[in-house]
């Protein structure tokens, strides 16, 4: 009678735990993100994540559309970290067609559906911390492409 007590309570306690467990994984609040992806700021920037490897390291692009910055609506190469709910990603803005002499950093989380940052933009040349001009974005995502073969024909 114990035995079958004793396994009625570890069978009962491991269903609690295997609840728990998924029900962790279906909260929005800390949803990984899902790749690839893009997101639109408040100033009509996007950032889209193309990739991301098993240790978190992310890539992408960015194109800004802030109004009052150079360099818009030209792609950027973004390079990054995503650990858990934290993200950190950056763009060095120059390319064949637009330099603009920085690098701009932005730090946050991912939460409700939405990545919101801190940033930092560092011009070349610059010689203190005052000159470091500081933001914050809000990102709300657009888009989750699907992957499609191109071997499938479509009817």
């Amino acid at each position: 009678m114990q035995t079958k007590y004793l396994i009625t309570l570890l069978m009962s306690l491991l269903f609690s735990l295997s609840a728990c467990a998924d029900s962790s994984n279906t909260d929005s609040s800390s949803a990984p993100i899902l790749v690839p992806s893009s997101w639109v700021n408040q100033d009509g920037s996007t950032l889209s994540i193309t990739g991301v490897d098993s240790a978190g390291q992310i890539t992408g692009i960015y194109i800004n559309g802030a109004a009052g910055y150079n360099c818009q609506n030209i792609v950027y190469p973004v390079t990054g970290w995503i650990y858990g709910t934290a993200i950190t990603f950056d763009t060095k803005w120059e390319s064949t067609i637009e330099s603009c002499n920085s690098i701009t950093s932005w730090a946050g989380f991912l939460y409700q559906g939405e990545i919101s940052t801190f940033w930092n933009l560092t011009l070349n040349g610059s010689t203190s911390t005052s000159q470091i001009i500081q933001g914050k974005d809000t990102f709300t995502q657009v888009t989750t492409s699907v992957k499609k073969s191109l071997m499938t024909k479509n009817y």
